[in-house]
């Protein structure tokens, strides 16, 4: 009996799936969200919070800030805030109708990426 090939899953690892640039920036983009709404948010609340608190509490959060895990956080902040935009403009490009087929929209990807990295090293070599 011969049997009629079935579309596999894309979620089915290993030889069958080949991961994509498109799907990576998927995940990063929902990720890069997730962080700004759960990190990054609270932390400029922390800030503003702090400078109505007055100097003690202003310094003390500029001191964590400087801090080695308080880079990190502004460091990872930056980079998601700039892949963010960048991925939202791109979105406006398609919602536009250009940019739609795949070999511009891997290269839009990569753009994204790169242009992100780009961003965050300017900001945070400028702080």
């Amino acid at each position: 009996m011969n049997t009629p090939k079935r579309p596999m899953s894309p979620y089915m690892l290993g030889p069958y799936y080949k991961f994509q640039i498109t799907s990576l920036l998927s995940i990063l983009n929902r990720l890069t969200g997730v962080f700004m709404s759960m990190v990054t948010a609270p932390l400029l609340l922390c800030w503003l919070i702090a400078l109505v608190s007055g100097e003690e509490a202003f310094n003390g959060l500029g001191n964590w800030l400087l801090s080695l895990p308080g880079r990190v956080v502004v460091a990872a902040s930056v980079f998601c805030f700039s892949f963010h935009f960048l991925a939202g403009i791109r979105h406006l490009v398609w919602d536009a109708g250009w940019m739609m087929e795949m070999h511009q929209v891997r290269l839009s990807g990569w753009f994204t990426i790169a242009g992100s990295m780009l961003m965050s090293l300017i900001v945070l070599g400028a702080g």
